[in-house]
């Protein structure tokens, strides 16, 4: 039995037409989520704040894309992975690869020599995108924690930290998280199970975003479905915050590069940083240099 399509009905344009809106908008910013094209339009005035408009609006982007109208790049989906390995239809593509790659590739650690390891942990699986490409400009990783992250993550983030003390480099994590019961005790439980489980103290844990301030500061629509009264959470987060709580999808997203941004920028000594790129951009020329010198005598 075949799947009934959307009608196209007058609303249903208008509101295809508004999300067309948002992502022209923000394209800098593109991938952007389902969650985070949801809090545009509500900030807009375009929808409501409720459960059945954010399944209304998964509906119409999902036969926007179907239908063509829509790019299929420009909505982030990081909940599906294939993994394929790297093959060749013959050796003489396998060569031709080759070729085309031969000292290409190479990547400096711009890091060497600064005093503090830094590493963002994010919640959201989703956003990872847009903390990569800022990230990436420095070399710094991006962690996705997923909820209350697994202990084999933070097994594997204490072993990169120590041996990153023992070279004498401070510790510094970065969090990126909801405003919401869990989100808002995230942190505080990785830096127990750090400390007391791994036996592995003195790091020093920084809450970026989201903060309550943000949420006044930048006008951002809450999640109505956030406080839900089964999780154990809720009274505590309520009893220090109200009852308004709200997704890192909701805020902006250059507010969110940037606050990514100044964030790491505090934590590197950046004339030394600099200095680093100034190095990695010679060793690129000799590597372009070596490279023609060696397809010249071929």
């Amino acid at each position: 039995m075949s799947r009934k399509r959307i009608s196209w009905t007058p609303h249903r344009s208008e509101q295809l037409a508004q999300i067309k809106e948002i992502l022209e908008e923000w394209r800098e910013y593109l991938p952007m989520t389902l969650r985070q094209v949801y809090y545009q339009l509500v900030g807009k005035g375009y929808l409501e704040n409720k459960r059945s408009k954010y399944s209304d609006l998964s509906g119409v982007v999902k036969w926007s894309r179907l239908d063509g109208l829509i790019g299929w790049n420009v909505i982030e989906d990081r909940s599906r992975s294939f993994n394929k390995r790297l093959s060749h239809e013959s050796k003489e593509g396998f060569i031709d690869r080759e070729k085309r790659y031969f000292l290409k590739g190479y990547s400096r650690d711009l890091l060497t020599g600064q005093p503090n390891y830094v590493e963002v942990w994010i919640e959201k699986d989703a956003l990872s995108s847009l903390f990569e490409k800022v990230c990436d400009e420095y070399m710094i990783p991006v962690v996705v924690c997923r909820g209350f992250s697994s202990v084999s993550y933070i097994r594997d983030f204490v072993v990169r930290a120590k041996k990153r003390r023992e070279s004498g480099q401070d510790i510094t994590m970065l969090y990126f998280g909801d405003f919401d019961p869990s989100g808002m005790e995230m942190l505080e439980s990785m830096k127990i199970t750090i400390e007391d489980e791994f036996g592995f103290p003195g790091i020093n844990y920084k809450r970026v975003a989201l903060l309550k301030e943000d949420i006044h500061r930048y006008n951002i629509p809450h999640d109505p479905d956030a406080l839900k009264e089964t999780d154990s959470r809720a009274k505590k987060f309520i009893w220090e915050y109200g009852r308004y709580a709200v997704e890192l999808d909701a805020l902006r997203p250059d507010v969110l590069s940037q606050k990514v941004r100044e964030a790491i920028g505090k934590e590197l000594d950046m004339t030394m940083f600099e200095k680093q790129i100034e190095i990695y951009q010679e060793e690129l020329d000799e590597l372009r240099e070596l490279r023609e010198k060696v397809f010249s005598n071929i």
